[in-house]
């Protein structure tokens, strides 16, 4: 017995992964019984108490990853309801590592910029990838492209939808192929500049 238990205990095991069967031990919390053999339930480490003859399988769950306050995320304006807000979805952390929820973050244009603006749209408009900094600590998320360094990295002609370019010294992104120029809060990280393609 004493070696059955040390060939299971701490075994990762797999939902149907048969474990044992009934007459070696009682089953516990995790597992399930079928014919006389006992099976994993769920996704878990192998627990074995030698003294109470039962077999266990501990879940083995990760907590999700959730933007924390203070943190770099990235995501894309989804739409903007009023001129003073945006609604950002939330897809990456700073490294890129894609979040498996979806987040849902507001921009108010309080955290656009320092002057008193008009409309959000002089900072970020539908479609545009933004790298945002988390404000608060629960979902929907309060974001800010007040930081130097945030902002848009990537946005899109809203005449013909093709990519809008940084330019040295220009104020406003332009599109190459129309010649429309829109504002936006750009991003030390913009990805399409002028003369680099």
């Amino acid at each position: 017995m004493g070696a059955r238990v040390a060939e299971l205990k701490g075994k990762l095991a797999y939902p149907g992964q048969h474990l044992a069967v009934i007459e070696e031990f009682l089953p516990g919390e995790g597992v399930y019984v079928a014919g006389g053999d006992i099976y994993a339930a769920v996704v878990g480490v192998v627990e074995v108490d030698a003294q109470s003859r039962r077999i266990s399988v501990r879940p083995v769950t990760k907590s999700p990853r959730i933007p924390r306050r203070g943190s770099i995320v990235h995501g894309y304006v989804a739409h903007i309801p009023r001129d003073d807000l945006a609604i950002v979805k939330i897809t990456h952390d700073e490294r890129m590592i894609p979040y498996s929820n979806g987040f849902t973050g507001i921009l108010h244009i309080s955290q656009a910029a320092n002057r008193h603006p008009t409309s959000i749209y002089e900072f970020v408009r539908p479609g545009d990838a933004v790298k945002l900094q988390v404000i608060n600590t629960r979902n929907p998320f309060l974001v800010s492209i007040k930081a130097a360094g945030l902002g848009v990295i990537a946005a899109y002609c809203s005449l013909c939808g093709a990519p809008l370019y940084k330019q040295p010294g220009q104020a406003h992104l332009a599109c190459l192929r129309c010649g429309n120029r829109e504002p936006r809060k750009v991003a030390a990280s913009y990805i399409f500049v002028a003369g680099r393609r």
